[in-house]
């Protein structure tokens, strides 16, 4: 009798070979089974994984494949070369599975914008904002300090009366409620997505509702509302369409050594990649004519500031940093994940701003 040419179900099947067509037999029972529920680019998936199973295990294709790639039989050469493909799959899958993440949180995100200024409008708050300087505040859990923030912002700079306007980005201590009973319009997340997607619903509420220029401050009491002309001015008068607060031209009370650190490491990174001289990249308190913002595209949730600034540099946006006090926050404890964290995350943002 003939032996079974390369490509067919070799003659005596081992133990591991078994297991491998058990296994694709499951994978593709699977797949049909649950294929009204599943995704169809899910279904394909396992369906090709299943097949791919049913060969590598069944037949003697996957040897000549390796033999092809210099994976040779003895001495773990299979192994290890079932290994490199196996890991290369996985490493799509990995990718595949990250596209997947970052899409579906880019829908939530569009959701909660969506509810948060169907509420806004809803209530009739557009028009208190027209013609004046909207002072956006993203607030999580601050319902300590937002009342005393509030309170300390004036009634008018340079001539333009403010209207402020509080983001609550999910909090769960009474943020919002405290902020209404301060006298300031509230824009409401029902769930925590982070500063930058806070104030991204701002900025979209105040393009629509047509204010001259939006200024965003922290909730937590660090800004001073007190210098808030400083912003407003240049803009005002023409001179930029965006003005950034800079702690390092201005002053600030002491902070953790390695955030100093990493706002000097990150400074300069800014500054050779933008080939734009940057004293602050991490600070949030600025002031932008309202009209430039749908030129900017911003999709940092969290680590948003230095989105801000390169794309406001790459836009070719005119721009200057002013100098601006940042304090010690007013009560409770920061929002920022740990340093390593918070260094990897603001690296991660610098990067694909600038890549994109």
């Amino acid at each position: 009798m003939d032996l079974p040419e390369a490509g067919v179900l070799p003659a005596e099947l081992t133990a591991l070979r078994t297991l491998g067509l058990i296994a694709a037999a499951v994978l593709v029972v699977y797949a049909l089974a649950r294929r009204q529920s599943l995704r169809n680019v899910d279904v394909l998936i396992l369906l090709a994984a299943g097949f791919g199973l049913a060969i590598a295990s069944g037949t003697e294709i996957t040897d000549e494949l390796l033999s092809t790639f210099s994976f040779e039989k003895g001495n773990g050469g299979r192994i290890l070369g079932l290994a490199v493909f196996a890991i290369f799959v996985l490493f799509m899958l990995i990718l595949r599975a990250l596209s997947q993440s970052a899409r579906n949180a880019r829908q939530l995100s569009a959701a909660l914008e969506g509810l948060a200024c169907d509420e806004f409008r809803q209530a009739g708050l557009p028009e208190r904002f027209a013609g004046k300087i909207a002072v956006v505040i993203p607030a999580y859990n601050e319902a300590d300090n937002i009342g005393h923030v509030l309170d300390r912002v004036p009634a008018d700079v340079c001539g333009i009366p403010i209207q402020t306007l509080v983001v609550d980005d999910g909090s769960r201590d009474g943020t919002g409620d405290v902020a209404a009973e301060h006298g300031s319009p509230v824009a409401r997340h029902v769930t925590n997505r982070g500063g930058g997607a806070a104030l991204r619903t701002g900025y979209r509420l105040m393009v629509e509702s047509a204010a001259e220029i939006v200024v965003t401050l922290d909730a937590d009491g660090q800004h001073l509302p007190s210098e808030m002309e400083r912003l407003v001015k240049p803009v005002r008068d023409g001179e930029v369409d965006m003005a950034h607060g800079s702690r390092v031209l201005g002053h600030a009370d002491d902070n953790h050594f390695a955030r100093e650190l990493g706002i000097v490491f990150f400074n300069r990174v800014v500054s050779l990649i933008t080939r734009t001289h940057v004293t602050d990249c991490s600070n949030g308190y600025r002031a932008v004519r309202t009209s430039v913002l749908p030129q900017l595209v911003l999709r940092q949730e969290q680590f948003h500031t230095s989105e801000f600034m390169i794309e406001a540099i790459k836009r070719g946006i005119p721009a200057k940093e002013v100098p601006i006090t940042v304090e010690q926050r007013l009560h409770g404890h920061s929002k920022k994940p740990a340093v390593a964290r918070y260094g990897v995350g603001f690296a991660n943002a610098i990067f694909r701003t600038w890549l994109r």
